[in-house]
């Protein structure tokens, strides 16, 4: 069967290297040794392409000699920050392979084993200075950093171009289930063309006197929201610049639009809303954001009060609004009027082919976000927070509040506890509020031996979805959780009742 006309991260980056090669595609930061900064260094898409090549050729003959094929899943597991991580990612995916990504939120060697088994995962390569407590089932190597590596006398494994839109390119994973593990999502060819596509009517709807965007990154590679952000970029021919710190500092933003010509900010809402506060006693930084031609933000909303202030100010606030399963699926209608800050669907957003069909709903072949919407105006809607118990972390990563309480009950209700609810939105980490059986109870005691006995439970779970402190279970009064009138928990309710002892919780975290 004949190729389909089907964009990859690989043929994108072929084409550019080989019509502009003298374009930049990334701004990486340089430091020494010792920490001091040295600016950015720039690499060009010809550059890029010769660096994923090198390490194409690298992880073909290593991968190989480990019984690895041709299309086989290969996981990594690396912090994914770096200009050298993505070489690593796009190099291995170059080479035929299909990567596998596992963000370092996840430390438990045991669930990177079970979910390279779900895939048919075949070999894991590590963040180098983690392979001495990697133990899995499958053979696992160092990352390697191989621009400077002599590799020319290997083979260059030829292009992989997918033969149907539901070949698998890549392999993400969602955040937990109420299995506290989190779900491998395929990536599709359907999938990655069809939100390429949107990603450029986006950029050519914001960028209408043609220039090129430089856009800041937002996270680690081994997560969608960035890995996908660098492919829509590098498909518009626009330029990437890796923060030194991530989220991206205001000190780096006054810089990057002053020295390197930033025009695009993309931040978690949770990071935003950071910066806009500075930015109110703070006129350099104002002027950044007001240059900038967007400050694209998403995960959660932003408090309403800083959004239109921000907007009053000038600043070309853009909220995107979607899901690792089927991409972007709304974007705020934007400018300075009364709509501007509503959600509207993308063209195409309903297309029921894009998540894969073993997400879907059997009989009706839909898919659920779970997330909950009022139509404030004809096809403009407002969030309106989830009809499950998830919610939606600092970083914009969902956590399962509901297998938490769940894990807590069953180990802890017997003796310790009668209530247990978990609370968190918008926090870097969940936290547990619990009931005391005893009201006498001695509170430092209760939180321990509580962690002690949810511990291997959280292991699993990624970073931001555990509860890995006695600071973050709060003891409370008998009966002084909100519920409704048939019981259950009113879990915004409890997060604003008890927000300044959260807020102190925090504080110190």
């Amino acid at each position: 069967m004949a190729p389909l006309p089907i964009t990859t991260h690989i043929s994108k980056l072929i084409d550019t290297a080989t019509t502009q090669p003298d374009l930049q595609a990334l701004k990486i930061p340089q430091v020494s040794d010792d920490g001091t900064s040295n600016g950015w260094e720039t690499i060009t898409f010809a550059h890029f392409l010769r660096d994923v090549e090198n390490a194409a050729r690298y992880w073909a003959n290593e991968l190989s000699q480990k019984g690895v094929k041709y299309r086989d899943v290969v996981g990594i597991w690396v912090k994914g920050l770096s200009y050298i991580d993505a070489v690593l990612i796009w190099g291995i995916l170059r080479a035929g392979y299909i990567p596998q990504l596992f963000s370092l939120r996840l430390t438990s060697s045991d669930v990177i084993s079970t979910l390279l088994e779900r895939t048919g995962g075949k070999a894991v390569v590590v963040e180098s200075e983690w392979l001495k407590n990697v133990n899995v089932s499958q053979p696992s190597l160092p990352a390697v950093d191989t621009r400077a590596l002599d590799v020319n006398n290997l083979p260059l494994p030829p292009v992989w171009l997918p033969a149907s839109g539901d070949d698998t390119v890549m392999i993400f994973h969602s955040s937990g289930s109420t299995s506290g593990m989190p779900k491998p999502i395929d990536i599709t060819a359907r999938w990655l063309n069809f939100n390429i596509q949107t990603s450029q009517d986006i950029f050519e709807a914001i960028y209408t006197d043609g220039r090129r965007s430089v856009m800041s990154s937002n996270g680690s590679f081994c997560h969608l929201a960035a890995s996908f952000m660098m492919l829509s970029s590098h498909a518009r021919g626009g330029c990437v610049v890796l923060c030194k710190n991530m989220p991206c500092t205001s000190q780096e933003i006054k810089l990057l639009v002053k020295e390197h010509g930033l025009t695009s900010l993309f931040l978690f809402a949770s990071f935003l809303g950071d910066i806009l506060r500075e930015a109110r006693t703070d006129k350099e930084l104002l002027e950044a954001l007001q240059s900038l031609t967007d400050v694209t933000y998403g995960g959660l909303p932003i408090e309403s009060e800083i959004a239109n202030w921000a907007r009053e100010q000038g600043i070309k606030l853009t909220e995107g609004f979607g899901s690792t399963e089927m991409g972007i699926g709304l974007l705020s209608v934007g400018g300075d009027g009364p709509d501007a800050a509503l959600l509207r669907p993308i063209k195409g957003a309903t297309v029921p082919q894009l998540p894969p069909k073993s997400l879907r709903n059997e009989a009706t072949g839909d898919f659920h976000t779970g997330d909950l919407f009022v139509e404030v105006m004809p096809g403009k809607y407002q969030f309106r927070g989830r009809n499950d118990d998830w919610i939606k972390t600092q970083s914009s990563l969902r956590c399962d509040t509901k297998a938490i309480e769940e894990n807590v009950m069953e180990l802890c209700a017997q003796d310790l506890i009668n209530r247990a609810v978990v609370v968190g939105s918008g926090r870097p980490s969940p936290s547990i509020l619990v009931e005391p059986k005893d009201e006498k109870a001695d509170h430092l005691y209760l939180r321990k031996e509580i962690l002690r006995r949810i511990t291997p439970f959280h292991e699993r779970r990624y970073m931001h979805e555990r509860v890995d402190d006695s600071r973050f279970i709060l003891v409370v009064p008998q009966g002084s959780l909100p519920t409704t009138a048939k019981g259950s928990v009113q879990r915004k309710n409890v997060e604003k009742h008890f927000q300044a002892a959260l807020d102190q919780i925090y504080a110190v975290a």
